[in-house]
């Protein structure tokens, strides 16, 4: 490791993790479980499953072994139990990197510019508490340390280790690596489907603009029962889930807000962006970002006219199988007659 690089012992003595990261968690979960939408740079990290991905904030805590789970949803974890946590923090080039390792194979790393590792140590005092939130620039990671680092009281080898193993091994599998140049791009797929296919999102969303049109027919029989075709889905990345984003029409929002669950779409990370301690212009959530943009007429007309007729069935059936939000929309919209 380079002498001018420093290690330390982590001073925090209380961790916490607001609710923001902690969702962000989850999705790079996803991508973990679906390797194929990694960058070649991130597939080097090792290999993390789970039986059930977590879906609440709570249920991440237990998997990271948090001491506490606050109303407002932030975890809370005791540095000073080392059987389940490790801080480390890092000093280069005028850039301190607060590293945690979790004993469940999760660590995550936060970046902070102090003029000295001694600003840095400071901005704990006098609380010795430390919280990363959205505002923050971090990245989450997987970890194969051996369960002896956890255990024991944490000696001055022990964190020249961990300093080590983060540069060495960790922050060259980041999905933006810090303080490393541009790298060859190594993917041509904009997105995949994680659950579901893109080929059912359609359907669904044709049995909806079909429905749509005979509500709007039932309202005024003798009116224009026009109904814009045109929708937005923005696929998910580590940031945020799937969103449905737009239609002019209420109805197809409903609609597409549980299609998009059922049938979720994320971004395939691509390498070629470099990313430097307090480059304020760096944006991972625009820089990975895909949108589906779908034009419903046009995909209607190779629909035959009996699955016009019948879409209020294929999609009641549907929504049935969504469970509470699907029976709130045949309820609210009387699909059923």
């Amino acid at each position: 490791m380079n002498e001018a690089i420093i290690c330390k012992p982590s001073p925090v003595k209380v961790f916490a993790v607001t609710a923001a990261p902690l969702r962000e968690l989850r999705n790079f979960l996803v991508y973990k479980q679906n390797p194929e939408l990694l960058s070649e740079r991130m597939r080097r990290q090792p290999a993390l499953s789970f039986d059930e991905l977590p879906t609440t904030i709570r249920e991440i805590g237990k998997i990271l072994g948090a001491e506490k789970c606050e109303k407002n949803r932030k975890l809370y974890f005791d540095c000073t139990k080392s059987q389940n946590h490790r801080g480390v923090l890092i000093h280069n080039f005028n850039a301190q990197f607060w590293v945690h390792y979790f004993r469940c194979g999760i660590g995550l790393v936060s970046i902070s510019c102090f003029s000295s590792i001694a600003s840095a140590e400071g901005s704990v005092l006098p609380l010795k508490l430390r919280t990363v939130a959205d505002s923050y620039e971090y990245q989450w990671f997987i970890h194969n340390l051996d369960l002896s680092f956890f255990t024991g009281n944490i000696s001055k080898t022990t964190v020249i280790k961990l300093g080590s193993y983060f540069i060495k091994r960790i922050n060259p599998t980041l999905a933006y690596p810090y303080l490393i140049c541009l790298e060859n791009i190594g993917t041509k797929e904009p997105y995949k489907f994680v659950s579901g296919s893109f080929e059912r999102l359609k359907e669904v969303l044709m049995w909806a603009r079909f429905v749509c049109e005979g509500l709007k027919r039932e309202r005024e029989p003798n009116g224009r029962n026009w109904v814009s075709p045109h929708v937005m889905i923005t696929c998910g990345n580590f940031r945020f889930e799937p969103v449905f984003e737009y239609s002019t029409e209420t109805f197809i929002n409903a609609v597409g807000a549980l299609a998009v669950k059922e049938n979720a779409s994320y971004t395939v990370l691509r390498d070629g962006f470099r990313r430097c301690a307090g480059d304020e212009g760096f944006d991972s959530v625009r820089k990975n970002k895909h949108r589906i943009f779908l034009n419903l007429e046009h995909e209607n007309k190779d629909v035959p006219v009996r699955e016009k007729i019948a879409a209020r069935n294929y999609l009641v059936d549907w929504l049935k199988e969504q469970g509470i939000e699907g029976e709130r929309i045949v309820k609210m919209w009387n699909l059923i007659e």
